[in-house]
Order: C-alpha cells, then sequence, then structure tokens
C-alpha cells in the first residue's frame, strides 16, 4: 500500500476517535460508532482490546471495503466531514 494512502488512512482514524469522543455523551450518536465500531472493528480486534484508533487504522489497512463502507455511514450520519 502506498504511504500516501496508509496516511489518508490515519489521518481518518484520528478524525474518526476524535468525533466519538466529542459525541460520547449524545446516546444517538454514540450509539451510532458503538453499532459500527462492532459491527466492522470486529473484523481486525475479536476481542476489542486494541485502542478505538488502532482498529480503525488496522481496518483500513486490512479491509479497505469494509473501512470505507464504515467511513461512508458516518459521513451519512453527518458524525466526519471531508
Amino acid at each position: 500500500m502506498r504511504e500516501e494512502a496508509i496516511s489518508e488512512i490515519k489521518n481518518m482514524a484520528m478524525k474518526i476517535f476524535h468525533a466519538y469522543e466529542d459525541c460520547y455523551l449524545e446516546k444517538d450518536k454514540r450509539k451510532i460508532f458503538d453499532d459500527l465500531f462492532d459491527k466492522y472493528l470486529m473484523l481486525v480486534d475479536f476481542d476489542r482490546f486494541m485502542d478505538t484508533y488502532d482498529g480503525i487504522v488496522s481496518l483500513g489497512l486490512t479491509h479497505r471495503f469494509e473501512y470505507d463502507l464504515m467511513v461512508k455511514t458516518l459521513k451519512d450520519h453527518s458524525l466526519i466531514s471531508d
């Protein structure tokens, strides 16, 4: 994978992590994040021991299609921006 793509995944992972932290007290938004993390991060972290950021990066590096779906869903719900 190109360094540019890896950097893009890491930047988006940080954006998602910060958005999750910012929305944590908002029950409806937190549920969207939690549902997506349960669905997609399980592909790379079966026991949920990884830090959220690391899990998102790992997902992007190993399961790009699912990573893109997760990012699209977060954007569709206006939880992250481009």
